[in-house]
């Protein structure tokens, strides 16, 4: 089957992360896919590494015109490759492809992807849009696919979950990463390390992680080890330091700044922690933590409470319950892989 990705992000976000599996594992699976997305956007690129076809179009533009003129582009790229599916994974394009669809009964099925904590509007036109021109909806997370049902109105067979999946050739257990990686840091066998994967915002609760990891250091924790596997975006790297110090966990806690192989960090963790205040309508880091062997605890923070036991979770900002959780050395894993990601998303949008 051919199916072509409207991804227009400019950034290597979970949206444009949750595309491009999909992507792979299509030509992984001998089916045919094209890409069309922003200029110079990184998914775009990685799109031509794996000798997909692609477009580039300004298609975040609000300019009447360049509506149109996108729309016939893409219209170009669906016939250069006979595709059975165009797949929007954002909006901005979406309604008038859906207009074009439902006026000129374009053939290809129109799957809508959403994977984004913010809600879809619920007016006439979305509901038309989403609900009748196009042929399905795919969601991220459960709780979207519920304001789908209860707010837009859309029928529960017309919209679907499903959850990202792993690249496992890339993410897996790997001892000699895991010896390399904790000798770079002079961790011993004997030392407790738990990771935060994530750029530096306030949303991904890196303050109330470090408050909960000071405490249980100084309740007994003493073979505790933290990494911090991130970079500065609305938190500067001074503001982290300052948390760390603040805490008491200036001599046990590592700032890698950005990471070339992240899968290094991962696999020299015992623990990865998902902290996050909000967001996390997809969370890739906690899949390819737990790929990795890695048990995870989380927040109960988008999508979290669906990939996640009760039992491995706090509620957001309740610090005391993150201490126990930290202090128990445990966590939950579960396998999300991309190949049965795709053919369980192939499934659902009945292709």
């Amino acid at each position: 089957m051919n199916i072509v990705h409207l991804i227009n992000v400019r950034w290597f976000n979970a949206t444009a992360w949750y595309a491009f599996r999909l992507i792979e594992s299509g030509i992984i699976n001998g089916d045919k896919a094209a890409v069309a997305g922003l200029y110079d956007s990184p998914v775009v690129k990685k799109a031509k590494e794996l000798g997909v076809e692609t477009l580039e179009a300004p298609f975040t533009s609000n300019n009447f015109f360049e509506f149109f003129k996108n729309l016939k582009k893409i219209h170009k790229l669906i016939n250069q490759i006979n595709a059975d599916a165009l797949v929007c994974h954002r909006g901005e394009m979406f309604w008038i492809i859906a207009l074009d669809k439902f006026i000129f009964r374009r053939k290809y099925k129109l799957i809508r992807v959403r994977g984004d904590v913010r809600p879809p509007k619920t007016d006439i036109f979305s509901k038309f849009t989403h609900n009748i021109a196009c042929n399905h909806i795919i969601t991220s997370a459960n709780f979207i696919r519920n304001y789908f049902i209860e707010k837009v109105k859309t029928s529960k067979s017309h919209v679907d979950t499903v959850y990202g999946g792993v690249n496992r050739s890339v993410f897996y257990k790997d001892n000699e990463k895991r010896i390399k990686t904790r000798n770079k840091y002079n961790f011993t066998d004997n030392d407790y390390v738990v990771s935060v994967v994530g750029r530096f915002d306030p949303v991904k609760g890196h303050e109330i992680f470090l408050k909960a990891c000071g405490t249980a250091y100084k309740n007994g924790l003493k073979e505790l080890k933290i990494i911090l596997a991130g970079f500065p975006e609305n938190i500067t790297v001074q503001e982290i330091e300052q948390m760390i110090e603040d805490n008491g966990l200036k001599d046990i806690t590592i700032i890698t700044g950005k990471v070339e192989d992240i899968t290094e960090i991962m696999n020299a963790t015992d623990l990865g922690v998902i902290s996050s205040l909000g967001s996390e309508a997809i969370c890739r880091v906690a899949m390819e933590f737990m790929a990795c062997s890695v048990p995870v605890i989380s927040s109960n923070a988008g999508v979290l409470p669906e990939m996640l036991p009760g039992e491995f979770r706090y509620d957001i900002n309740d610090y005391e319950r993150l201490v126990k959780l930290i202090s128990a050395k445990k966590g939950f894993i579960k396998v999300y892989d991309q190949n049965d990601f795709y053919h369980e998303f192939i499934e659902k949008i009945k292709l």
